[in-house]
């Protein structure tokens, strides 16, 4: 048995051997003719197995050299990026006029939310009874009701209200002149 795995080792090794040594003789080129550098030269004695173990620079080259052997260069890149995508064509693109939105309407003011109830004539000034609602305001010029509206001005047949948040006037008809 001992024998036996004996006989198998020199085998083994023996056959080992003799693959790693027939590159270095099948695989070198002898009848080269082109002008070698001499570090080229010595990498075409010893094989393009051994030039590619060196790592040398000739090697990489892309002009031809001695370490081109049966029509296959050696530094051929075995870990190099390969895909299969093909980028699709582009379509041309067309032009679309783009329309604008037109601009947003000029924003409107409510109607005014008083009912003319009477009014007030002291030798000072006019008072006015407006009601909103429930609510009753008795107001005169300069008043701002609820920080919506001013009364900008009071006459005998009517006054006129500013709406403060879009600066519009309105009237109101408050009688007439007795």
């Amino acid at each position: 048995m001992h024998n036996r795995k004996r006989l198998y080792w020199i085998i083994f090794l023996s056959v080992a051997g003799v693959v790693a040594i027939i590159p270095e003789y099948f695989l070198t080129d002898e009848t080269d003719t082109t002008t070698v550098s001499s570090a080229d030269l010595s990498m075409t004695k010893q094989g393009p197995l051994a030039a590619l173990r060196s790592g040398s620079e000739s090697t990489k080259s892309s002009k031809p050299s001695a370490a081109i052997s049966n029509n296959r260069a050696v530094n051929a890149d075995l870990f190099a990026a390969h895909s299969w995508y093909v980028a699709p064509k582009r379509a041309p693109v067309a032009l679309v006029p783009v329309s604008l939105p037109p601009p947003p309407a000029k924003p409107m003011t409510p109607p005014l939310p008083f009912r003319f109830i009477g009014k007030l004539d002291d030798s000072q000034k006019i008072r006015v009874f407006l009601q909103q609602g429930e609510k009753v305001h008795v107001v005169s010029q300069g008043d701002v009701i609820d920080g919506t509206y001013r009364v900008d001005g009071v006459t005998d047949d009517g006054m006129t209200l500013l709406y403060l948040p879009l600066q519009v006037t309105q009237s109101l008809s408050v009688g007439s002149k007795p």
